[in-house]
């Protein structure tokens, strides 16, 4: 009998457990598929107040729904789902009428109760009481939810917030049961058995192997495609690749450019997926030694080839935008702005002008958390040598290790455009109440200003220019160091007719209609 790693032992006895658990006597013409993903990574815990990182987005999205949704194949336009529909009353006040008879993975009906619950305290200060969970990034403006009777639920703004609804569909604004959640008595049980309205119910999450779904039958949104989705952590994108071309998966993500062939190479694969408004960045403790040197920070970015990254590791199939700003920010969208630029000559100057002599620059790495992450570390290094920075390696292994205090030093990171207006960027993260700015890494109180205006503003052509002015601060204090678009590319089996998102959200619920 060959050998079996722990790891093959737990999964094989996982997949085992999960047969059982979903094996129904089904008709032939009633039988759905039993969909096997393989991904990098896994969520600690699967609740979207808690997290709003790749392995979340790609799996809690099918668990958890909030009051409106965007329909991602209709340039993310605004849809209604718990919510039936909604009414702007006034610049801090919108109310929502719940969609009748929703359920539960529990069977229970969805109420105003829940909704108010969702909203609280409770759940935004999050398990440990210090409210540390992402709920900041998109309730910051909301004073109240009340529930005006059993279907209707006013929000309340503490300032106008025109792209409130937007926030609303995106992300740490899902509703759960609270009386799962009181059942549950813990946040850690609760994370065992975790109580939402999408498509699928959480039966398992384990770490380092994966997670299962079953379909939730009484879906208001239609019944769900598959029997079962099971996500399992595979970390190395050779084992995907392998997996996929054995038999082993329906799907996998994360394919990087050297194995489009390979995965295209026959007649049951292909490659599907492209470029992402998901900004790669390098986030800058702007405190530390020389990384507080504004032209230091600028000589970093302008050392940098961003065209010959994006030709050697991604066969020029991803973009760098204009600035962080995408073109679904409409007439917001600033024409003007450029892509960084690539000038080593004037990174030479400035490198000198600040009196640098060498001395050693941090760079918290970690190991492929993001596709051709440590590639494209290599890559930067040589350039940044070129123009006389000195940048040592720090190898860590999530982005807790790549934050801990005190922090000295840059790491990689990525901003997902989870709604399409400006706050969604740079302001969502490196605001005045931002997680990065939390960190305590930076400090702009013109960028603040600003950003406050833009934020609380519903006039047209005054939000415009504040996000120019905004855009322009970015570009001059360097805080952080754009990189360029992510690339989302899975591989996949012929006949498994899954299509992505413009998005990190992997949906195989019926709104998907490819994935039936």
């Amino acid at each position: 009998m060959p050998n079996l790693t722990r790891r093959t032992f737990v999964r094989r006895a996982a997949a085992a457990s999960a047969a059982t658990l979903l094996s129904n006597p089904t008709s032939a013409q009633d039988a759905r598929r039993k969909v096997v993903v393989a991904l990098p990574t896994q969520p600690a815990q699967i609740d979207p107040m808690i997290w709003n990182d790749t392995p979340s987005l790609r799996i809690t999205s099918n668990v958890f729904e909030s009051l409106l949704r965007f329909d991602y194949l209709n340039n993310s336009e605004l849809k209604p789902a718990l919510a039936e529909a909604w009414t702007r009353i006034d610049p801090l006040t919108v109310e929502f009428k719940l969609r009748p008879n929703v359920k539960f993975h529990d069977g229970s009906d969805v109420t105003a109760e829940d909704v108010v619950f969702s909203f609280s305290e409770t759940r935004t200060k999050g398990p440990d009481g210090k409210a540390q969970t992402v709920a900041s990034q998109y309730q910051r403006t909301i004073k109240s939810v009340e529930a005006l009777d059993p279907r209707t639920i006013r929000i309340t703004t503490s300032v106008a917030d025109a792209a409130l609804e937007q926030k609303i569909a995106a992300w740490g604004c899902q509703i759960v049961s609270k009386k799962a959640f009181d059942r549950a008595g813990s946040w850690a049980k609760w994370f065992e058995t975790p109580i939402g309205t999408g498509p699928y119910r959480v039966v398992w999450n384990r770490k380092d192997v994966g997670v299962l779904l079953a379909a939730h039958d009484g879906y208001w949104g239609g019944r769900p495609p598959h029997e079962s989705v099971e996500f399992r952590v595979v970390p190395e994108a050779a084992s995907r690749q392998n997996g996929l071309l054995a038999g082993d998966y329906d799907l996998v993500s994360d394919v990087l450019p050297d194995q489009f062939d390979a995965m295209s190479g026959t007649g049951a694969f292909e490659v599907v997926g492209g470029s992402i408004p998901n900004l790669r960045v390098l986030v800058i403790d702007t405190t530390a030694p020389w990384l507080s040197d504004v032209r230091i920070r600028r000589a970093m970015s302008l050392a940098l080839d961003r065209q010959l990254i994006i030709d050697s590791l991604w066969r020029g199939r991803i973009d760098v935008p204009r600035n962080a700003q995408y073109p679904a920010f409409g007439a917001l969208y600033d024409e003007g702005q450029k892509a960084p630029a690539y000038d080593p000559e004037q990174a030479r100057k400035l490198v000198a002008e600040a009196g640098y002599r060498g001395e050693p620059i941090t760079y918290r790495l970690m190991n492929n958390w993001y596709p051709n992450e440590v590639l494209t570390a290599q890559i930067m290094l040589a350039m940044w040598q070129a123009v006389g920075l000195n940048i040592r390696i720090e190898s860590v292994e999530n982005i807790s290790q790549a934050q801990k205090q005190p922090i000295q030093a840059f790491w990689d990171s990525s901003i997902l455009l989870f709604w399409p207006d400006p706050t969604a960027l740079y302001w969502r993260v490196a605001g005045e109440n931002g997680s990065w700015t939390r960190l305590g890494i930076w400090k702009s109180e013109e960028f603040f200003a600003a950003g406050a205006k833009f934020e609380r503003s519903t006039d047209a052509e005054e939000r415009k220019a504040l996000h120019h002015a905004m855009l322009e601060i970015i570009r001059d204090q360097v805080p952080i160091i754009q990189l360029h678009n992510n690339g989302a590319f899975y591989g996949k089996r012929r006949d498994f007719s899954w299509r992505p998102y413009p998005s990190l959200i992997m949906d195989f619920g019926p709104f998907n209609m490819a994935g039936a």
